[in-house]
């Protein structure tokens, strides 16, 4: 059976950014997910298509086609005397912000003086060329 539209898919991956091991299934703990559901990257997804199992694969993904390109919108520059003076706000900081609509956003201190902080709420691997390595391990039909 080929991986289409419905299968439900049995995988284990490791996520390279260049050299660097992104992230990786952990042993026994495949990712299981429904194809054309829109549940991965659409990069990987489309690679993924036609796929049988037991096909071990390298998939390289363009930033178009994975966390997308980063969007300077994302980016927010906060007066320094909004935050209270005795955060620890540093540069590598994981901050939360809720938006107006309520969701939650996780963004990432990349600058700070003394008149403002900046924060990136692009996705951490926006603007990257990503390299999966996959093995399919089952695929069934839902």
């Amino acid at each position: 059976m080929k991986i289409k539209k419905g299968c439900e898919v049995t995988f284990t991956y490791r996520l390279f950014s260049g050299e660097e091991l992104m992230d990786e299934t952990l042993p026994g703990q495949p990712m299981i997910y429904t194809h054309g559901n829109g549940d991965l990257v659409p990069g990987l997804e489309k690679a993924m298509s036609g796929l049988q199992e037991g096909d071990i694969k390298e998939i390289v993904v363009p930033p178009e086609d994975g966390y997308g390109v980063p969007q300077e919108n994302k980016i927010l520059r906060i007066p320094r005397d909004r935050v209270p003076k005795e955060a620890d706000i540093h540069e590598g900081l994981r901050v939360p912000a809720t938006s107006p609509d309520g969701e939650v956003h996780m963004g990432i201190v990349t600058g700070v003086s003394d008149d403002a902080i900046t924060i990136d709420f692009n996705h951490e691997l926006a603007g990257r060329t990503l390299r999966f390595e996959i093995e399919v391990l089952k695929i069934s039909q839902n």
